[in-house]
């Protein structure tokens, strides 16, 4: 069953501060706990540091989700050329079922639009098909696929939504 967003229990979502680093940092950590040993390679969202995550809010926006006065959720945005990426999705596991993710995601969308592009990229693990049929779901279509270095046959899969 899952977890409605009570009404007195508003998520905010903007832009991540300074201040957060390190409760990013933790909160991705969390997130991606689970992937742990699932995957090859192993997911660099497990190596994460506070200057990685300094370094993705200087070329980027880091969007976080605040439930009940705590970090519950992240999404890193970038502008690339003619698109933008969404990366390191993240939700709190105490946090799941409730939304979260598809708020995040709905505002990096907006985020995109805003930056002048009109499309949203992520990747995927081709060996997490709970994560594709999420995007998928959101509207998002899968097109190359691609290996990480080092791996002669692809891990991974770009999704792009069309944000028009």
């Amino acid at each position: 069953m899952r977890k409605q967003l009570a009404e007195g229990n508003p998520v905010l979502i903007r832009a991540a501060t300074g201040e957060e680093v390190d409760a990013v940092v933790g909160l991705i950590q969390r997130a991606f706990a689970q992937y742990r040993g699932r995957l090859q390679p192993e997911s660099s969202a497990l190596s994460e540091t506070a200057a990685t995550i300094r370094s993705a809010m200087a070329t980027g926006i880091l969007l976080v989700a605040i439930e009940q006065g705590c970090i519950a959720g992240c999404v890193s945005v970038q502008r690339k050329a003619d698109f933008a990426y969404a990366g390191r999705l993240a939700v709190d596991p105490q946090a799941r079922g409730r939304g979260i993710a598809r708020r995040l995601v709905a505002e990096a969308e907006s985020l995109a639009r805003q930056m002048g592009v009109g499309r949203l990229r992520v990747d995927v693990r081709l060996a997490l098909p709970e994560n594709r049929a999420f995007f998928r779901a959101l509207g998002f279509a899968e097109g190359s696929h691609r290996c990480h270095r080092g791996f002669a046959s692809p891990t991974y899969v770009e999704l792009e939504k069309i944000l028009i």
